[in-house]
């Protein structure tokens, strides 16, 4: 919808909301329950098998897929918790090997965009389906059918094309399932097969209408009385329209005419895109009939909503009497209930999310989306069902996607769900999402998922790979390292991801995890099918997997030596050798003599201590067992580096504040996060801080910083940083004897501006995205409130070099009304004078597309650090773009640093034009003598009495930001001296008085 649209609605909307939140009936205090909405029904026209001269051919067009759609939720800004990292993080990868895929192959490779990759494995057969056809494969990844149109199956799917498929496999009757949309008229197609094989027994082919309605990103799910449909459809109005419907599986299965059933979602919160999820049911046991649970997450973010929570209906359909079913509201499982706060929300809302490496777009990170499936299994002793979301690892920081999963449980039929353990899975800075998740039949999990990293280091483009976990795993951990299924080469050319993966269960045995998800290979899209197992593969087999202790540290020359042993086989195990080799030395070897359960791990401590004691050296220690039936050899070592750190080694990591603001006064607080480095704990060293070329401020660190911990210290002494202007802070720590004085320190650039535009609106895609100066290269900026400072980003501007190129992109334009302008403060007064306009309303013509700008700076312009500020905005709307002040209606501005050099300038022009030579006597009595600039040549300090005498000689360097000396004068009598700055043929002096 267009903004114009969007702001003459204004008023409508305004008066409607009122109408709805003032209304008595709007939101009732008990759990609420509906009948259906809807009720038809559909009879079956049944077609043959799947011969090879019936099969039509798949479009090879380009075609992108429902993009109407894609509604986005209304979200609060500024509402919702946690503000900082996710509770449930797992941080660290796991610690288990885990093997290596059974099978992987290429199931697709289309232009379809997004393929919505979905797939289910049945006893013999692996069926899988994309926009808009299917294929058919042995279970050795044989492919016995070619890619097809999902027209081929024949009956109501004659002809039918529109596509967004879902296939499932019911394992209770031995059946397959593929759906797709119609639009002739608005309705879901459902075939089911009429015996087990796909390929040769035909099918019953359904056309469900919906009543005008064409149901949006269905999802469905197995249950004892139906087939349950979830859609994102009314996302206004999901509590009183058709959301879920339900079909009458008993009646599909012998191709009778079947009923349909449509719910609303009593008591849900949404307005935008969402995506409810019914439970699958898998496993030899079938559930009950009735008591179906439709499941989905409300974040706190999103209007309406005051607490994170997992929302439970419960569906109960009449076949005999439609319409006396009923939906109810059921749980609510929160925080008490162990639901950790989350946030499922990225960029406000939006679906380009997530950067890829280079200049590719960013891709949706399917928000707001319980990920296909959800996955049900009974087992004796209790019911299991496990889920997941994307979630954003770190709201205070950059968007990082992780996945959130559960293991919810049931203690008998009929009784209330229960959060068994719960995790948000991120081991790394790489984002992952687009999750499926599966349970076998011990109880194992498995996850399927997408990573994505933009680091131009260690770029990862969309690549498909799975983690998992044993059930008698440390809960809320997946324990397992990562494996990969198949490595992407190239990202993805458009926002839209395959708006789901598939992960199944082979039913054969219970324990064998499928896995079905999109990657890229050029501008095309392919599907890989990935095959894992967790489940033991082996009734012998055990190995090491990690080392205990000893620890990174300053360590002895007795020290405790502790490792992990690991039963990956199905038989208990105990008196097996474990031994540990230092360096290629002796080997160390003693017995484990308890009883190792099957799939589970434990600690073992060896009697012999060993020697760790040279400080500085990184020893390599084998860990071995040594089971004398073991059929897996390959898992029995584990290596470990151990380092002997040395005993005081500390530094200052981050300066946490002041940060950059308006009218920063001359008391402003600063606090800074020191890390221990070192092997032992430390306290009382001294810790300081400088404000540009001032005096430093000295304290002393009174508390204790742990090894390889971290500690906030706060000074007693504030900082004056009231003259608007931009500062360069500088804070270190000074620990005798520091071992590696490299890590002592940090930079911090601060200003304090004349104003701050906060306000604007960026949700649209106005503004910058992208920014590209020199060495700055910002390719991933978030949209936030509108502005953002990178003032600690910094470019250097040769004067000499003439003109400059700056490149920007954004992600709305419309009739040249999206523009950029761009300053920079040239006399450091922190306010962008229209002389410091250097680019003026520059259109920028195309979304999401680098414009490269020209500019120059005068030829005088001020040598040394000054601030760039940034703005772009759609200038048909309120607010003006050439005032840095002004706040725009939809827009942002962004604060950065540049460096002013001129390589032409000789030593005898810097000295004697350029620089300012400053002598300040601190409040000590010390003097500091300063020079403030880009000029890097080490220079000379000579100190003279008026009597011509040299009392000092001395090199001095450039610490980055100018020439700093500090001058000792409290033994030197009172009375007048010279200082020079220069070499020895070109220098420039200044006077100082000594009291």
């Amino acid at each position: 919808m267009k903004k114009r649209s969007l702001v003459m609605m204004k008023n409508l909307l305004y008066f409607l909301i009122l109408v709805f939140l003032f209304h008595p009936d709007a939101k009732a205090q008990n759990k609420q329950i509906s009948g259906p909405v809807y009720v038809d029904s559909a009879r079956a026209v049944p077609s043959g098998a799947l011969s090879k001269g019936k099969l039509v051919a798949p479009s090879s067009e380009f075609k992108i897929y429902n993009p109407r759609n894609r509604g986005i939720n209304k979200v609060v800004p500024g509402k919702g918790l946690p503000k900082t990292t996710d509770p449930a993080l797992q941080s660290k990868m796991g610690e288990v090997p885990s093997k290596a895929p059974i099978l992987s192959y290429e199931a697709v490779s289309s232009r379809s965009t997004p393929t919505d990759p979905t797939g289910f494995v049945g006893p013999n057969h692996y069926v899988n389906a994309w926009n808009s056809a299917f294929s058919i494969w042995d279970k050795s990844g044989n492919q016995l059918m070619p890619p097809a149109s999902l027209a081929s199956i024949g009956g109501e799917f004659a002809n039918e094309v529109l596509g967004d498929p879902i296939v499932i496999y019911d394992e209770f009757a031995d059946r397959y399932l593929i759906s797709q949309f119609s639009d002739t008229p608005e309705s879901f197609l459902i075939a089911v097969s009429r015996g087990p094989d796909p390929l040769n027994d035909g099918w019953f082919t359904y056309r469900f209408t919906t009543n005008g309605v064409l149901p949006d990103y269905i999802k469905i799910s197995v249950w004892g009385d139906g087939y349950y449909i979830t859609t994102n459809k009314h996302s206004n109005t999901a509590d009183q329209s058709q959301v879920i419907y339900v079909v009458e599986r008993d009646r599909m299965l012998q191709g009778e005419t079947a009923g349909i059933v449509s719910f609303p979602l009593p008591g849900i919160q949404t307005n935008g895109f969402y995506s409810p999820a019914g439970f699958n049911a898998i496993g030899e046991m079938e559930p009950p009939r009735g008591n179906s649970p439709i499941i989905f997450m409300q974040d706190d973010a999103w209007a309406g909503i005051t607490q994170d929570h997992l929302k439970i209906w419960l569906v109960n359909v009449d076949w005999d009497n439609p319409s006396a079913s009923v939906i109810s509201e059921s749980q609510e499982l929160g925080q008490a209930d162990g639901v950790s706060p989350f946030v499922a929300t990225f960029d406000g809302g939006s679906f380009s999310n997530l950067s890829q490496p280079g200049n590719a777009p960013e891709i949706d990170a399917l928000q707001a989306t319980m990920m296909y499936m959800t996955q049900y299994r009974r087992f004796d002793t209790h019911t299991s069902v496990v889920m997941n979301f994307v979630v954003d690892v770190d709201p205070g920081a950059a968007e990082h996607a992780g996945i959130r999963w559960y293991e919810l449980r049931q203690e008998a039929n009929e009784e209330i769900w229960s959060v068994y353990q719960e995790g948000t899975y991120a081991p790394d800075n790489s984002d992952r999402f687009s999750g499926s998740i599966g349970i076998d039949s011990q109880g194992n999990i498995g996850l399927g998922f997408t990573i994505l990293d933009d680091n131009p280091e260690t770029p990862i483009f969309p690549s498909i790979r799975y983690t998992g976990r044993y059930a008698g795993d440390e809960l809320g951990i997946m324990s397992l390292e990562e494996q990969t299924i198949v490595e992407g080469e190239d990202p993805d050319p458009n926002s839209r991801y395959g708006d789901y993966a598939h992960l199944s269960v082979d039913p054969a045995d219970g324990l064998t995890f499928w896995h079905n998800a999109e990657y890229f290979e050029g501008v095309v899209r392919k599907n890989r099918v990935g095959v894992f197992r967790i489940a033991a593969d082996n009734q012998n087999d055990v190995g090491a997997i990690s080392r205990i202790s000893p620890q990174d540290a300053t360590l002895g020359n007795a020290e405790e030596v502790t490792v992990r042993v690991r039963n990956f086989g199905s038989n208990a195990q105990s008196g097996f050798p474990v031994s540990y080799t230092i360096n290629g030395g002796e080997t160390v070897t003693e017995i484990f003599t308890e009883s190792l359960p099957a799939t589970e791990s434990a600690d073992f401590t060896f009697s012999q201590p060993a020697d760790f004691s040279e400080i500085g050296e990184t020893y390599e220690v084998v860990f071995t067992t040594s089971l004398s039936n073991d059929q897996d050899s390959e898992n029995d070592t584990f290596v470990a580096q151990i380092r002997n750190l040395p005993p005081r080694d500390v530094g200052v990591t981050s300066i946490d504040v002041p940060v950059t603001g308006q009218n920063l006064t001359p008391t402003e607080v600063v606090t800074v996060t020191i890390e221990n480095f070192g092997g032992e704990p430390q306290s009382g060293f001294p810790v300081s801080y400088q404000v540009g070329n001032n005096a430093p401020v000295r304290e002393v660190f009174e508390g204790t910083v742990g090894v390889g911990e971290n500690e906030i210290y706060t000074f007693n002494q504030r900082a004056d940083l009231s003259p608007s202007g931009s500062y360069r802070v500088i804070a270190r720590t000074q620990l005798e004897e520091d071992f590696d004085p490299t890590n002592d320190s940090t930079v911090k650039s601060i200003a304090n501006l004349n104003c701050i535009p906060e306000g604007s609106d960026c949700s649209f895609g106005d503004g910058l995205f992208y920014f590209e100066l020199e060495e700055i290269l910002n390719e991933r900026i978030p949209c936030g409130d509108g502005y953002i400072d990178f003032i600690g980003s910094q470019a250097t501007l040769d004067r000499s070099q003439g003109t400059f190129t700056v490149t920007v992109k954004s992600l709305f334009a419309e009739e040249e009304n999206e523009r950029f302008s761009m300053w920079i403060d040239l006399n450091d007064d922190a306010v962008f004078d229209d002389d410091e306009l250097l680019i003026s309303s520059r259109v920028i013509p195309q979304p999401n597309t680098a414009l490269s700008v020209e500019f120059s700076i005068p030829e005088n312009a001020p040598l040394g650090e000054h601030l760039l500020r940034i703005r772009a905005g759609d200038t048909s709307f309120e607010g003006d773009l050439n005032d840095p002040c002004d706040v725009m209606e939809y827009g942002t501005t962004h604060d950065y640093s540049v460096n002013v050099t001129d390589s032409t300038l000789n030593i005898e022009d810097f000295i004697l034009n350029e620089a300012e030579l400053l002598v300040v006597r601190s409040p000590d009595g010390t003097y500091r003598v300063a020079i403030e600039t880009d000029y890097d040549e080490t220079l000379r300090i000579t100190v003279h009495d008026m009597l011509g005498q040299k009392l000092l000689e001395n090199q001095i360097e450039n610490n980055g930001y100018g020439y700093v000396y500090d001058l000792d004068m409290s033994y030197a009598a009172r009375g007048v001296y010279l200082v020079r700055v220069g070499t020895r043929e070109f220098g420039k002096v200044k006077r100082f008085i000594v009291k």
